[in-house]
């Protein structure tokens, strides 16, 4: 029986992009969307028999009717294909408050065949092709997934996370020993696997992670671990194998360096399961940093540097080192224009990093410097002046989530507002 393992969609992550205005699409929505075309196009030819997604389908809990629309489309690929599809709850699919909706759970309201909802712990047997397939799902857990109102008003905080833990061995124990040994099975998980390297997804965590032994997933009968929730691919076992996926696009710099893309699986007893990582055309994230504290041109070197970098479609960050009297001798539109001429998709930062000595404190500043600044760009500067001064992933974080509080409060963050 083979398989296509994807996990961390994340649809409506919309950073370093743009409004298309052809499509009315996001630019970076139009990525991962293309992104998960190419993985089910990749599982089609390959003639997978199921698929799993083992959680975070959106990049929240309340995804846009465009963004439900366009994984509905996919989802319906699948199904023209006859391809049972199980999607797993991830952190970011759920909402920590009991009984409220998650963003997945109109898949079974209007009870759509061959996709199978894992919003809780138990075990699901998918009709396939080529036979029967066990699926031990293991969402995120939450809280009041696993216990009582009363128990979570009497416990500690470190006492509920022992119980959660030893309900979550306790299930999948059972579990494991309710399988049928004749038949394929695979255990899903959402979570952290211990000694597991994380990576980007840790800035944009929804809920507090429990972190499993190792050992509480390599259960009998299970042929495959199919991991979701670390962006990282990456294996972490072999009998069964214990495998993130990742995510399927590049979030930030923070990912700079990894691959992106999906895996397919094939099952086989007695430690025999053979999978292979399949990478994505994710878009690239391109750091270009240049120190132009020597003598000559400064802008020359910069225009150099860039040169020699392959920037087509990248996401662009120009980090450049200099000495408080270059700056002037740097002017950004020229910049901008090189890096827009060798291509590049978006710009995201051209930082001229000058002896902080030099530097002006925000609390410092003229009056009429300040007046008239937007709430946006007064906490930019000042975060700019922190010292240590945030990374730009870090500060594209902070500014985002401050862009959705003003936006929530009528705030307008024009220079008129």
């Amino acid at each position: 029986m083979r398989l296509l393992h994807l996990a961390d969609l994340h649809l409506g992550v919309e950073n370093y992009g743009r409004v298309d205005p052809a499509s009315g699409l996001h630019s970076r929505l139009r990525d991962y969307l293309e992104r998960l075309d190419e993985a089910i196009d990749i599982g089609l030819a390959e003639g997978v028999d199921a698929v799993l997604i083992a959680g975070d389908v959106y990049k929240n809990r309340t995804p846009n009717p465009t963004q439900q629309r366009e994984f509905a489309r996919r989802i319906h690929r699948l199904r023209a294909a006859d391809l049972p599809v199980l999607i797993l709850t991830g952190n970011h699919d759920v909402s920590p408050a009991a009984g409220r909706a998650h963003s997945i759970e109109i898949f079974d309201t209007l009870a759509v065949a061959g996709v199978t909802i894992a919003d809780r712990p138990r075990t699901h047997v998918l009709q396939t092709r080529s036979g029967p397939l066990q699926v031990i799902a293991l969402p995120w857990v939450t809280r009041h997934n696993l216990l009582t109102k009363e128990e979570l008003r009497l416990a500690s905080y470190l006492e509920v996370e022992i119980m959660l833990m030893e309900r979550v061995e306790r299930f999948l124990r059972q579990a494991a020993e309710d399988l049928d040994p004749a038949l394929p099975a695979v255990l899903t998980v959402h979570g952290t696997i211990d000694g597991a390297m994380v990576g980007a997804e840790r800035q944009i965590l929804l809920g507090r992670d429990l972190v499993y032994p190792r050992g509480m997933v390599t259960l009998p009968n299970v042929d495959y671990v199919a991991m979701g929730h670390i962006h990282r691919h990456q294996s972490l076992g072999e009998h069964p194998p214990i495998v993130y996926p990742g995510s399927i696009e590049r979030i930030d710099f923070g990912e700079e360096d990894e691959d992106k893309g999906c895996v397919i699986v094939d099952l086989a007893a007695r430690g025999e399961t053979r999978w292979r990582f399949h990478k994505l055309a994710a878009r690239p994230f391109v750091t270009i940093a240049v120190d132009v504290r020597a003598a000559g041109d400064p802008l020359q070197r910069v225009l150099m540097a860039i040169e020699r970098r392959a920037l087509p479609g990248a996401v662009v960050r120009l980090k450049i080192e200099a000495r408080a009297e270059q700056a002037d001798l740097l002017p950004t539109e020229d910049i901008r224009r090189a890096l827009d001429a060798a291509g590049a998709h978006m710009i995201a930062a051209v930082a001229v990093d000058v002896e902080r000595s030099n530097r002006g404190r925000l609390a410092g500043a003229a009056a009429d410097v300040l007046d008239g600044l937007t709430p946006r760009r007064a906490l930019e500067l000042y975060l700019r002046q922190k010292t240590p001064a945030p990374s730009e992933e870090r500060l594209a974080a902070l500014l985002a989530a401050a862009d959705e509080l003003l936006a929530e409060a009528g705030a307008d963050p024009s220079p008129d507002g």
